[in-house]
């Protein structure tokens, strides 16, 4: 148990300490390195994965003649690909919409710099196709500028903010589009995540090898994808019942307690593709009450900041605690190199919020 949760908690522990010390230990050294200045180091290192996958997308285009839609060479899979997306374009967004609503910046590039970006990692978001990346973009988009609109609406500013919220639901729906036309299970959703939601053990939702695949309303096998992410969810919670104190730290918890409760060790699953659910199987209810007293906590920094003169750290602060959260609900991310970046990355932004004094932020653009 102990070698378990140092394998899973120790590093995701000591990142997050270490983002909250890191900047005021570098500014010992280098006084001139601002909060502004690092965090935007940190955006320009992660957009570097995205233009990498680009460059290779653009070579293959080249060499094939194609466009590899859904294909990743630079990470393991889409949903990694994804996270590296999704982890910068919310701060992305939330610098424009501050630039263009509230005349403040806090990133040390110039608008069309941030623009170009900003369409890269849509791009990218395309080529990938990501459903659930796809909906967290457009749930970002929606909530920065929302959070935005409240802070400070003026009649003066109803033009401009209506013009932007119609720039954001066209490129939404454009993004949207794509999705719908590049991924044909969006089709077969309802009707397959019927099918899946009280899937058979013995189906190859759990036995990938040789189990049996359920057909769906419309008379076709049922896509693995819509079908068993539905029977994942119901099975996960019925354990996380079953198992209220949790069954300790696994990364495979899903698949260790449904073979030792069906004593049947052809189930092949790795785990649940939620990562909420694999964190009440492993720790119970008091362990979901636990993460979610630390990401309260989170919240109220980021919001206590956002409201009383910090904004542009305590917004981005607040929108990343709620966008992985949310992308808890529907991805297995609260493990491994996810967890590790976003504990390092939490911990950074709560480290910036308690430097004072707080002036360094407030530019107009």
């Amino acid at each position: 148990m102990v070698s378990a949760w140092s394998g899973q908690w120790l590093r995701p522990v000591l990142l997050f300490c270490a983002g909250l010390v890191l900047l005021p230990a570098i500014q010992r050294t280098f006084p001139s390195m601002s909060a502004a200045r690092f965090f935007t180091l940190v955006i320009l290192f992660f957009w570097g994965v995205v233009c990498v996958h680009l460059l290779d997308t653009v070579w293959l285009y080249w060499r094939d003649g194609v466009i590899h839609w859904g294909e990743t060479r630079i990470v393991y899979n889409r949903t990694r690909m994804s996270f590296q997306v999704n982890m910068i374009t919310g701060f992305i967004m939330a610098e424009l919409l501050a630039r263009g609503l509230l005349h403040q910046r806090f990133l040390r590039l110039n608008t069309p710099m941030l623009a170009l970006i900003l369409l890269s990692n849509l791009l990218c978001t395309a080529l990938v196709d990501t459903r659930w990346g796809t909906i967290g973009l457009v749930g970002s988009l929606f909530s920065t500028f929302i959070l935005l609109s409240l802070h400070s609406m003026r009649r003066s500013r109803v033009v401009v903010t209506g013009g932007i919220l119609v720039g954001l639901i066209i490129a939404s729906a454009l993004l949207g589009y794509a999705s719908w036309k590049t991924d044909p299970r969006w089709q077969t959703l309802e009707s397959d995540a019927i099918a899946g939601w009280n899937a058979p053990f013995t189906s190859f939702c759990y036995n990938k090898t040789d189990g049996a695949v359920p057909v769906n309303s419309l008379g076709v096998p049922m896509n693995h994808s819509n079908g068993c992410r539905a029977s994942f969810f119901h099975q996960g919670w019925n354990l996380i019942a079953e198992h209220p104190a949790g069954v300790g730290a696994k990364k495979e918890a899903f698949r260790y307690v449904l073979r030792r409760d069906t004593q049947d060790n052809r189930i092949n699953i790795p785990h649940s593709h939620y990562g909420l659910i694999e964190f009440g199987i492993q720790n119970g209810f008091a362990g979901i009450a636990g993460w979610l007293i630390l990401l309260v906590g989170c919240w109220y920094i980021g919001w206590r900041e956002f409201r009383r003169g910090k904004m542009m750290v305590g917004m981005f602060l607040l929108l990343f605690t709620v966008g992985f959260f949310c992308r808890t609900m529907v991805d297995h991310n609260l493990k491994d190199h996810y967890l590790e970046q976003y504990m390092l990355l939490t911990g950074l932004l709560v480290g910036m919020c308690a430097l004072r004094p707080a002036n360094t932020e407030k530019q107009t653009s």
